[in-house]
């Protein structure tokens, strides 16, 4: 008699007991950045509706400027570890072509505002009439007071934020179907290995 599989194992669906898992530093790197990348969102959402000029809103901006440029300097560090380390095999994973360029295109993206996002925000506020300060500490004004290239700036990072949370639901929705359809084994990958 064959040996039986429960629905929750990776078996289950045709895969391999275990796939190789991203190093350390990578897994390190995307739940560091995972957890930037939501509480700046969430002090940008709620930064927006706080009364003008009050002490709150010059607190809640420095912090999300400051943020911002940990998070452009994580993601800079993200990109070179990307570039010199090589990706884990997918063994025991299996994915139609349209599947692996979806999500090609999609990480693409993510690179791509997680990149721009910062330096929007960056040029708009060197446009402004304000200094950037990175946890109170002045940055080079690299422009000038030009309320049009501040509002165009501005325009382009609230844009591209929204690009990101929606980029970030397709990828979490993506886990969760990968959790169903390969037992864990996608997660896995991007979870350090714990000895039992």
């Amino acid at each position: 008699m064959g040996r039986s599989h429960s629905l929750s194992s990776p078996a289950a669906y045709g895969l391999s007991a275990a796939a190789p898992r991203y190093s350390l530093p990578a897994i390190a790197l995307h739940w560091l950045m995972a957890a930037l990348l939501l509480a700046q969102i969430a002090i940008g959402l709620y930064m927006v509706g706080l009364p003008k000029r009050t002490p709150a809103v010059a607190y809640y901006y420095g912090l999300h400027k400051s943020l911002g440029l940990l998070a452009f300097m994580l993601v800079m560090v993200r990109l070179w570890w990307r570039g010199r380390a090589l990706a884990p095999r997918g063994d025991g994973l299996h994915f139609s072509a349209l599947q692996e360029k979806a999500a090609q295109v999609s990480h693409r993206l993510l690179y791509a505002c997680m990149v721009l996002i910062p330096l929007a925000g960056y040029l708009a506020s060197s446009f402004g009439k304000h200094p950037v300060r990175f946890f109170g500490y002045a940055l080079p004004q690299t422009g000038w007071e030009n309320p049009l290239l501040q509002a165009f700036f501005r325009q382009f990072h609230a844009a591209l934020a929204w690009l990101l949370c929606a980029l970030i639901a397709v990828h979490v929705l993506a886990v969760a179907r990968h959790l169903l359809t390969s037992g864990g084994l996608v997660l896995r990958r991007m979870l350090p290995h714990i000895e039992r």
